[in-house]
């Protein structure tokens, strides 16, 4: 395990020793961390640290597309490159998506996005796409299981190397940045940790950043709690924790896309989290003595408000539940007052960089429909791809 030793950089690249990249690039992206005065204050916490990973520099965060995807989608752009490959195929409901658009322009990487059309409103980059960007749109749809399908079989049938969602890890260890920089910035590790999760891949990178810390020994403190929040009706990860039920994503599907149109974070609606694997959200719970929280639609509107009111920046939904999810911890017992807590507000509302920026919207390269998923139909589109 090598040394815990940041560079004298203000970007990702601070920790470029522990990311699996070999070269930095110059970049606004990097984790935030500041104490919270106020909002601490509120819920009655002493020890209170945000990690702000999204678009706010009153508060030192510059991540381009407004959330902590952007950890992610360059170091996997930048370490795909080193290994000699050409382009990259991912689904998304929206936020990847957006940081891989960004980080495929800026590097000139091919990234082929695959994405519900319910999610294509969010599709849109504070510089001008490039041409690097291949859009593909599942029209009529909102389903992200539907999209990880499709970008699968693109891949198998036309040779285009998958990102590899929680397996890649360039991936992870970008977003354990977060738990690096609370690292850096307090000196030792927190007792409890708060983020809402669709995949739950984001827990995984920070159980891991938290495990090299510690096996470093440069960095005090035990593993830290984590605390995962998901909105309810639809927490497929909540539900295998509380009720040790299967995640069973290809049963009642009906059922299942009921529920995440009732949500309001439903970037958190990934049908098919890995959950079970090894080294997956379960061993992360099990590992740390965690906890999951579902959180209504109007606890998160609630939290919204209440950091808002207290921190001074919007949030978004996936963000208000970890808010939301923070103060049913503090309610139900699970953490002391007195214990320190890295919240992690995983990204913000896109009202500072459209103060800010122009957005530019990501026009699709192709769409297609629900049906063209069967492979003979995926083969038509052989031309596209060549």
């Amino acid at each position: 395990m090598g040394e815990f030793r940041p560079h004298d950089r203000n970007d990702l690249f601070r920790f470029l020793d522990w990311l699996p990249p070999s070269r930095a690039v110059e970049t606004p992206i990097g984790p935030a961390v500041y104490r919270s005065e106020r909002l601490a204050a509120r819920l009655g916490l002493d020890e209170l640290y945000v990690g702000l990973n999204g678009y706010a520099p009153e508060r030192g965060a510059r991540n381009p597309t407004g959330s902590f995807k952007d950890f992610e989608a360059l170091p996997t752009l930048l370490d795909f490159r080193e290994r000699g490959l050409k382009a990259i195929i991912l689904a998304s409901a929206g936020n990847t998506a957006r940081a891989f658009a960004h980080a495929a322009t800026v590097l000139d990487f091919p990234a082929y996005l695959v994405v519900p059309e319910g999610m294509l409103d969010r599709l849109w980059l504070p510089i001008h796409p490039s041409d690097a960007v291949r859009l593909i749109v599942i029209d009529e749809s909102r389903d992200y299981a539907a999209a990880i399908e499709l970008a699968a079989r693109l891949s198998v049938q036309f040779g285009i190397p998958p990102e590899g969602g929680a397996r890649n890890v360039a991936r992870r260890e970008g977003m354990g940045t977060a738990v690096l920089e609370h690292a850096r910035v307090v000196g030792r590790l927190p007792r409890h940790y708060v983020q809402a999760v669709g995949s739950g891949t984001g827990a995984i990178a920070a159980w891991e950043a938290a495990l090299r810390l510690r096996q470093s020994g440069q960095v005090p403190g035990e593993l830290p709690v984590l605390h995962l929040a998901q909105n309810a009706p639809f927490a497929p990860i909540h539900d295998a924790w509380t009720r040790g039920t299967p995640i069973r994503p290809h049963e009642d599907v009906p059922g299942q896309l009921a529920r995440i149109d009732r949500i309001t974070a439903d970037v958190l609606a990934n049908r098919n989290p890995p959950f079970a694997v090894g080294g997956g959200v379960g061993d992360a719970l099990r590992a740390t003595d965690g906890t999951t929280h579902a959180v209504t639609n109007e606890e998160i509107a609630v939290a919204r408000r209440l950091f808002e009111e207290t921190e001074g920046i919007p949030i978004g939904t996936a963000a208000g539940a970890a808010v939301a999810a923070l103060g049913q911890a503090l309610a139900g017992g699970r953490m002391s007052r007195d214990e320190s807590v890295l919240l992690h507000i995983t990204g913000n509302d896109d009202a500072l960089l459209r103060r800010d920026y122009a957005l530019h919207p990501i026009q699709p390269w192709l769409r297609l429909r629900t049906d063209d998923l069967a492979p003979e139909r995926i083969a038509r589109l052989a031309d596209r791809f060549a």
